[in-house]
């Protein structure tokens, strides 16, 4: 319970509160203009006060701000039967000054200062909170308590006192817009009295989903897209070992010439010598041919012939003519005798030098044979070297594809044994609703208690399934999804957990709702969730705090939608909160 909130600003508006059904009102003063809002006059700021106290975070909330830099918050609670005077500095938010008036509790972390404070570590302080509220215990020795997705106080308290800044009045399960799912079912499991461990373990398996996924979509990255199965990358990598075996094969029957090099010159000159001579025999040859045609076919001069010729036609020569062409004759004759030892000489020339081409090219045709036999299965040290860079090429492809298959299969049967563990605890979800049938039977009847005084004629439903996913925790009640039923459907959902938690553990032993949650809300449901906040608390003790403006509550009055000898303005606060910058709680308006 809340006995008081209080502060160190000295226009700050001291809250008072009583067992029961508490009302703090937002009024308009008298010189209140058209233009004025209530807006910022402190309604919502006294939840965050509260979490401030209980050891929520100051980021994103008036506490930000330079006005209250210096202040301190303070607060009388009673948890579990222990009453508790609780003081927090803004600017120092990590520790707790509390009093125990009837003495510190043993389980408290509490250490008392020179200046005889009594203070906590904001982490010992929410631990004993856990302990205190929701029977938590105080040492977490088991591995699931450990987890950073354990249930914990400050996991638990915002469905108690939501705030419609974090999103709290977006759906009943959440109370705030980035809570995980995960964690709003853990929690939820645990204040409904289900086993949370298994939404616990939910969790691990949704993150080894996550893992998984990833791991997968960092292999799809490194791998070619033809070879984007187990099936394609394993007959890649079959190939690339039996290239990578006939590389080492020839590696292990290399054999290396020193001199393979020169060696390798040398032969490839007597070859180009072999070349050159068959080139220039060639050539040779033709030319013994027509040497030898033309000895053969060199004939004298024949001046019988002429002298003939003239005989005939019956001319005689001259004595003188006569000599002249016996003169010529022997001129040819001799000419003929040169040109012919000429050619002869050339010819014998030729077929000597055909004879040392022959020899020749069979030097270098041996020499050559020599070298290619003395070559042969042989090779040089970079011929070695460029085959053992091949073979490390070949390997490095293998030990990828062999690294890309091992890791395609971790992922398959990691996804078939994610698989397989969501199986399981699904069955396991499923016995453990079976087993605790009371409890979700105490969490539905809660729920239909609300809603069917809020809405006698409407079908509606509390649900706790078992899904592939983990519990799933569903209320609707029939009707436009965009009016203020969805605001009454969470309603109905903190009138629940507050009774079934009251129950269990004793719980926070207060709910509070603003009035933005009746937003939207049908005047008649709205008077109806007033008294049942109030019949709530007289059942089961705590209290009900409730803030609304003044006028809508005094149009609710009006129309008489309160039940019979229901006094609501006997619940209605001393502290009234007014539009004025002086009327509001802090005494001063905000920048």
């Amino acid at each position: 319970m809340i006995f008081e909130i209080g502060s160190s600003i000295p226009t700050f508006k001291t809250l008072n509160f009583r067992p029961g059904l508490n009302i703090l009102l937002a009024d308009r003063s008298d010189v209140s203009e058209d233009t004025d809002t209530r807006n910022g006059v402190g309604k919502s700021s006294v939840i965050q006060i509260i979490h401030f106290l209980l050891g929520g975070s100051k980021t994103k909330t008036f506490l930000e701000s330079p006005s209250v830099a210096d202040a301190h918050f303070r607060g009388t609670f009673e948890f579990g039967g222990i009453n508790v005077e609780v003081l927090r500095r803004v600017n120092d938010p990590s520790v707790v000054v509390v009093d125990f008036p009837d003495g510190i509790p043993d389980d408290a972390e509490v250490a008392v200062d020179l200046l005889g404070e009594a203070k906590m570590d904001v982490t010992d302080w929410t631990r004993w909170l856990g302990h205190q509220v929701f029977d938590l215990p105080i040492r977490r020795t088991s591995d699931a308590l450990r987890s950073e997705h354990a249930p914990s106080f400050r996991s638990m308290f915002g469905y108690f006192a939501r705030r419609r800044e974090d999103g709290g009045f977006f759906q009943p399960r959440i109370f705030y817009r980035t809570q995980a799912e995960s964690d709003a079912r853990i929690a939820l499991s645990y204040l409904f009295g289900l086993d949370w461990e298994i939404a616990l373990e939910f969790e691990k398996v949704r993150e080894e989903r996550r893992r998984n996924k990833e791991d997968r979509k960092r292999l799809a990255a490194r791998v070619d897209p033809k070879q984007n199965t187990i099936g394609r990358m394993i007959n890649a990598l079959a190939a690339a070992d039996q290239d990578a075996a006939e590389l080492r094969e020839q590696v292990a029957n290399f054999q290396v010439e020193a001199l393979f090099s020169e060696l390798a010159d040398e032969a490839d000159g007597e070859l180009a010598k072999l070349e050159k001579l068959s080139r220039e025999a060639t050539r040779l040859t033709s030319s013994l041919r027509h040497l030898s045609e033309s000895l053969h076919k060199e004939i004298g001069p024949d001046g019988d012939v002429v002298e003939r010729m003239y005989r005939e036609a019956g001319i005689t020569l001259p004595g003188s003519v006569a000599k002249r062409f016996e003169d010529v004759k022997s001129f040819h004759e001799s000419v003929l005798r040169n040109r012919q030892v000429h050619l002869a000489a050339e010819r014998d020339r030729v077929q000597t030098r055909l004879a040392e081409i022959n020899g020749e090219k069979q030097r270098a045709s041996s020499r050559r044979s020599e070298i290619l036999t003395q070559l042969e299965g042989k090779g040089a040290f970079s011929d070695l070297a460029e085959l053992s860079s091949r073979l490390a090429e070949k390997d490095e492809v293998a030990a990828r594809l062999r690294s890309q298959v091992d890791e395609a299969r971790n992922t398959q049967k990691a996804q078939t044994a994610i698989k397989a563990s969501e199986n399981t605890l699904l069955a396991r979800l499923q016995n453990d609703l079976d087993a605790r049938v009371d409890a979700v039977n105490d969490a539905v009847n809660a729920v239909r208690e609300a809603r069917t005084s809020l809405y006698a004629e409407r079908f509606g439903t509390f649900e706790i399934n078992a899904k592939q996913s983990g519990p799933e925790f569903k209320l609707e009640i029939e009707g436009d999804r965009s009016g203020g039923i969805s605001n009454m459907e969470i309603f109905c959902f903190d009138y629940a957990l507050y009774k079934v938690v009251a129950d269990r553990f004793g719980g926070p032993g207060f709910l509070i709702h603003d009035s933005h949650l009746f937003d939207g809300v049908d005047g008649r449901q709205q008077a109806k969730a007033i008294e049942l906040g109030a019949a709530l608390t007289k059942a089961v003790g705590g209290q009900y705090i409730t803030m609304w403006n003044s006028d809508e509550l005094d149009k609710l009055v009006e129309k008489d939608l309160f039940s019979a000898g229901f006094a609501v303005q006997d619940h209605v606060l001393p502290v009234v909160l007014q539009d004025p910058e002086t009327g509001g709680l802090f005494g001063f308006r905000f920048d």
